[in-house]
């Protein structure tokens, strides 16, 4: 790997997917990560689950393991406060947000993701939980304060007007013209009608967005991790660069060479 130039963006993303494949596709030396908080809900931020866990979580990776426990542990706030004053953009994507959260009993809310679902002692707990489903009206009115009292901690932190939203909907099609497949028993069509009034949201509270019209987006079946309709052409990925430098200023940011 290369190592990133010194005058390099500094970025943190919070997100999955979208933010995550942007910045891999990034020429390295061109953007500097900092740090990566993954398969969080903003609902699930800031609320400590932790008691919840067991000791083993029955899972082989490491980083799934720590993404689970820093979702429970609810520590995007943490991040941000350690971070904020090293980061010169916040990349941050609502990939997370699309399975819903889980309440326990006792009010703790944790995301669910394709980790927690997978990993059996974890799905074994959410069995007692309430499951509040992304796009119910519920979620929504949940997400939206998080979203008030998420901006008022930005803006504590200055980083509120170093936040990028990326708004990139789900591919309808394929490269080759084929209906994208379901993801957990939800269609690209539907995901992102569910998605319109969380980004509306978003931009009615003044965030920035980088925004591309589905027509310009397909998935790839060549991609690294697999398809799936957020899994997309490299054109999407040089559109969003190109969106981050020329329209939110993210200097030096470019696509690799491929």
């Amino acid at each position: 790997m290369t190592e990133p130039d010194a005058s390099a963006p500094r970025v943190l993303v919070f997100g999955s997917c979208v933010a995550r494949d942007t910045i891999e596709f990034a020429a390295s030396d061109s953007v500097d990560l900092r740090g990566y908080v993954a398969r969080q809900s903003l609902i699930s931020a800031g609320d400590d689950a932790s008691a919840h866990l067991p000791d083993s979580l029955g899972v082989s990776s490491k980083f799934q393991e720590r993404m689970i426990r820093n979702d429970f542990a609810g520590n995007l706030f943490s991040r941000l406060e350690s971070l904020a004053g090293e980061i010169d953009v916040l990349l941050w994507d609502l990939a997370d947000e699309r399975h819903g959260v889980h309440r326990f009993p006792d009010g703790t809310i944790v995301t669910r993701s394709i980790d927690t679902i997978r990993a059996e002692p974890v799905s074994a707990l959410l069995e007692e939980t309430e499951h509040i489903p992304f796009g119910s009206d519920e979620h929504f009115a949940l997400w939206t304060q998080h979203v008030d009292a998420f901006d008022a901690r930005l803006r504590e932190l200055g980083l509120f007007d170093r936040t990028v939203v990326l708004e990139v909907p789900w591919a309808l099609r394929t490269t080759e013209g084929k209906t994208t497949p379901w993801s957990m028993g939800v269609r690209a069509g539907d995901a992102n009608k569910s998605y319109q009034r969380y980004y509306d949201y978003l931009r009615q509270t003044g965030h920035r967005m980088v925004e591309l019209p589905a027509e310009l987006v397909l998935a790839d079946p060549d991609h690294r991790w697999g398809l799936a309709p957020f899994h997309y052409t490299p054109e999407v990925y040089r559109e969003v660069l190109w969106q981050l430098r020329e329209v939110h200023g993210v200097e030096g940011l470019r696509a690799a060479d491929r």
